[in-house]
């Protein structure tokens, strides 16, 4: 049975990606965080604002949303009992994801679930030595709303595979679910990840080898890319795509930055998570290029919405039919070491159109922006 089990796994695994691409050239999906509905619909009941959402998404050309089902600061928008999980009080006490998902899908639209990969608050807390450690033992922890934990640890591993799976299990129907922005290293720094147990198993891979060590880097970053064929296997076995967003940073030239130096600097490879197989295939993978983001770092004025078409295309370049090209852009302001840059909603038109002709789908982030700037019919400029 396992065997059979596997065959149609990869037959599933097939089918999708070419189902994947028919669909994906057309693909228009907006990011819904569940999060910000208390500020945006007070005293509204869950039925009224998935209505309200779904209705204005599909209204101005969406036909896919993509759904964060879990907060790592605060836990899942669906209700779970899964050890080492937490209900989020408001939304997800009410089970929001759930009312969305089936309010999408009953107006025709596509969904997302977005997960983290390595960030679980409730889970950091209780298991101290899963979590991911700098050289001194101290715990990595870049910002008071992070609680990273170590992608090498066999049993965060195995506990990962079982969250994942009691995800789609609650939600079978699902078009994907998606790993959201993998991350080791927050500031570049090399700092993590020194937990034990990934000392351990580095020094397994190579015996001659040096903690912080070229080899290192690779290795840390191969911890993560476990992480995401994890979660694509699972999908797979549930007859689910699976999906990767990610920053795809760049030079203060306006040249994107290489896949090495990204994996090395960031603990994520783009190239390696693309090369997988079989059931670990990742079916969507989605690069973020924004525009607003280098201005904002870098000055000048090499970085405009029109540097989003040049980025796009050598980001689809560089995928090479590995995997489905989604192109991610933001209405989102950006506070970098140069400026604070806030597109203006003509500048986020501007990106739409620098984009919307490559024939590839568009995901834009997010609804709560566009709601509270009244973007909607600029939103709608994405399907002309």
């Amino acid at each position: 049975m396992k065997v059979l089990a596997s065959i149609l796994t990869i037959v599933f695994v097939v089918l999708a990606s070419i189902s994947a691409y028919a669909q994906s050239v057309a693909m228009r999906g907006l990011r819904v965080d569940p999060a910000y509905f208390s500020r945006l619909y007070p005293n509204q009941s869950i039925e009224a604002i998935a209505r309200r959402v779904v209705t204005q998404a599909k209204r101005a050309g969406a036909n896919t949303l993509f759904l964060y089902a879990y907060s790592p600061l605060h836990g899942s928008f669906y209700r779970t009992t899964y050890p080492f999980t937490e209900v989020e009080e408001q939304m997800g006490e009410d089970n929001v994801f759930l009312e969305v998902y089936n309010t999408a899908r009953a107006q025709g639209l596509k969904v997302v679930a977005v997960i983290p990969v390595n960030d679980f608050k409730k889970l950091w807390e209780e298991h101290p030595d899963w979590r991911s450690k700098m050289r001194n033992g101290l715990d990595y922890k870049p910002f008071a709303r992070t609680h990273h934990l170590s992608a090498w640890h066999p049993a965060y591993r195995a506990w990962f595979r079982g969250y994942v799976h009691d995800l789609l299990q609650k939600f079978p129907d699902l078009y994907a679910i998606e790993a959201v922005e993998p991350t080791v290293d927050c500031f570049w720094t090399g700092e993590p990840d020194y937990n034990p147990v990934a000392n351990a198993e580095f020094k397994r891979h190579y015996p001659q080898g040096l903690l912080g060590d070229a080899n290192w880097f690779k290795f840390r970053a191969q911890g993560l890319t476990d992480l995401v064929a994890i979660m694509s296997k699972v999908a797979h076995e549930h007859r689910i795509l699976s999906a990767v967003v990610h920053t795809w940073p760049a030079h203060a030239n306006g040249r994107l930055m290489s896949s090495e130096q990204i994996r090395d600097q960031v603990g994520f490879d783009f190239d390696g998570t693309l090369n997988f197989v079989g059931p670990e295939k990742i079916d969507i993978i989605v690069g973020e290029f924004l525009w607003q983001q280098w201005a904002g770092e870098y000055g000048g004025s090499v970085f405009t919405p029109e540097w989003t078409r040049r980025a796009s295309l050598d980001f689809v370049r560089f995928v090479a039919g590995r995997s489905l090209p989604i192109l991610h852009v933001e209405i989102s302001p950006w506070y970098g070491q140069d400026s604070m840059v806030q597109p203006t909603l003509q500048e986020f038109q501007r990106t739409l159109w620098a984009i919307r002709d490559l024939g590839y789908g568009i995901d834009v982030y997010d609804h709560s922006q566009i709601e509270d700037r009244s973007a909607w019919s600029v939103l709608s400029d994405w399907n002309h």
